[in-house]
């Protein structure tokens, strides 16, 4: 059977001169976010060009009569045709309805969408040059370049993203700056390599005889030079203090950029570790930043989520966490998203210790990101996960049952939705809650009717209260075993019949004590 083949109503650019104009047409191809998907391994020549085609199609858009903006600028209103072309969506389109209302999900426009821009309402050229900047942090996180990018590569891309976003204190103007900025990516021939080969040995020898002329103008000139020492001694010393506000404020502009470069790093890294889930793409990205002592106490975090376990040297791996703590402070005052990137770090790594004290600091830290605004359902779950664990250290069995309750709400796969309900029978009957184990089984079991695992905890749980009368105990494991005839040849079953004297005989069900 053929895969049937997707098609899309997209927006066609017709560039006349200066100008633009816009019609419509059906292509057929995949959403970008589907193709990026498929093709994990793309040559990096065609990622450059992806990026710079993209951001021309943009380019265009923004040049058409009125100067019209898109503003819904992310992975999943752009598609790639399948000769190649890029196009964007038809937003006006009545076919393209459910993508429109798919881009409104809450964490598809927080991740799009500037921290102060809650919805898709306003349309700006500059909030289209912020999507375009995370539409490209978005392809890169999303695939492997072949051959790899080289550091100055990485350095320059991330320096296009980061500008785009507004991180930097220098932005762009339009987008035809950046489309200017993406770098290309030329195959060296053999000829091409001979020939500069040729070229440096040229400039080595024209070096030479420049430095034996320069040797005999200084040797010519030094008597010259000797007479004038004084003078010029003289002159350094009237100068050298307004040379050191100079040399000051170099140096501070040094250390500017350098920290930019290291934020840069730092937001990617992240992005790899928090959404993306690739660890050792995080690790690289730790590896090119100045600040070695963040990034090394960063790694450490890392590595040790990935294995799920706390490293030998514990003590050390504590004074991380409590480093990146202090470290952050000043940092997530700077943005609700900073903030929330810094307490989802440290609540994965506190969440590996098992020390009272550790679990009472990832309570607190749960409670603050709550808090936060920015903050996307799978980043709430897992708050809301981190959050029932360090309540169950603490022994609180009922509360954390109850926050497990809050996080079946927002699940939708039947497995997982089975595992949260036989989890908080277990923490309700811990708690003397015999009461909310047997109803939390009775909901379970009236929406996942197949689970065998939950009919006979609560047939256990029914015939383990002496409140409960055998003969409604009867009726229960016989609407049960009814509903399921396997269940009579269940193991958990057969010890449930010696523990409680059930008997089972042409239909007839009997509980003994």
């Amino acid at each position: 059977m053929l895969q049937q083949k997707e098609s899309y109503d997209v927006l066609r650019l017709i560039e006349h001169g200066q100008l633009c104009y816009i019609s419509s047409e059906n292509v057929q191809g995949k959403t970008l976010d589907r193709y990026l998907k498929y093709h994990p391994v793309i040559k990096k020549r065609e990622i450059f060009l992806l990026l710079k085609e993209i951001a021309g199609q943009l380019a265009s858009f923004h040049r058409c009569r009125g100067n019209p903006c898109y503003q819904y600028v992310n992975p999943y209103s752009i598609v790639r045709s399948e000769d190649g072309r890029i196009y964007f969506l038809d937003m006006q389109s009545e076919a393209n309805r459910s993508k429109m209302i798919f881009m409104q999900r809450r964490d598809i426009r927080e991740y799009f969408l500037p921290p102060d821009e809650k919805y898709y309402q306003h349309a700006s050229k500059e909030l289209d040059m912020y999507g375009l900047g995370k539409t490209f942090q978005y392809i890169l996180a999303s695939v492997e370049a072949e051959p790899r990018f080289n550091r100055r590569e990485e350095y320059r891309l991330q320096r296009i993203i980061s500008k785009a976003m507004g991180i930097r204190s220098t932005h762009y103007l339009n987008v035809s700056e950046i489309q200017k900025q993406i770098p290309r990516y030329e195959e060296k021939d053999r000829d091409k390599i001979l020939n500069n080969k040729g070229k440096r040995r040229k400039k080595v020898c024209i070096t030479v005889v420049l430095s034996i002329v320069f040797g005999g103008y200084l040797f010519i000139n030094a008597w010259e030079n000797a007479e004038k020492a004084n003078q010029r001694e003289m002159k350094r010393t009237e100068s050298s203090k307004s040379e050191e506000k100079k040399s000051e404020k170099s140096d501070d502009r040094i250390k500017k950029k350098i920290y930019e470069r290291d934020e840069e790093y730092l937001e990617l890294a992240l992005a790899y570790f928090l959404n993306v889930g690739d660890m050792k793409k995080s690790l690289k990205c730790l590896n090119q930043m100045e600040n070695q002592t963040l990034a090394v106490n960063l790694k450490r975090l890392i590595k040790a989520y990935e294995k799920q376990k706390v490293p030998e040297e514990a003590e050390k791996f504590a004074a991380s966490l409590a480093y990146l703590e202090n470290e952050w402070k000043e940092r997530n005052m700077q943005s609700e998203e900073k903030k929330k990137q810094a307490i989802q770090c440290l609540i994965r790594g506190y969440g590996l210790l098992d020390d009272k004290e550790s679990s009472e600091k990832m309570l607190n830290l749960v409670e603050e990101g709550l808090k936060t605004d920015y903050l996307n359902d799978s980043a709430k779950r897992e708050l809301l996960q981190y959050q029932a664990s360090a309540l169950e250290k603490e022994e609180k069995k009922e509360e954390a049952a109850n926050i497990y309750a809050e996080i079946l709400e927002d699940e939708t796969e039947p497995g997982k939705r089975e595992e949260l309900y036989k989890k908080m029978v277990q923490l309700y009957e811990t708690a003397g809650r015999r009461d909310m184990a047997s109803d939390t089984c009775i909901q379970g079991i009236k929406e996942l009717g197949e689970s065998e695992e939950l009919k006979l905890t609560h047939i256990r749980l029914i015939c383990a209260d002496p409140a409960v009368n055998r003969d409604t105990c009867a009726l229960k494991i016989k609407e049960y075993v009814t509903e399921d005839t396997e269940l009579l040849e269940n193991a958990e079953f057969k010890k449930l019949q010696k523990e409680y004297g059930i008997k089972a005989e042409g239909g007839n069900i009997w509980v003994g004590r």
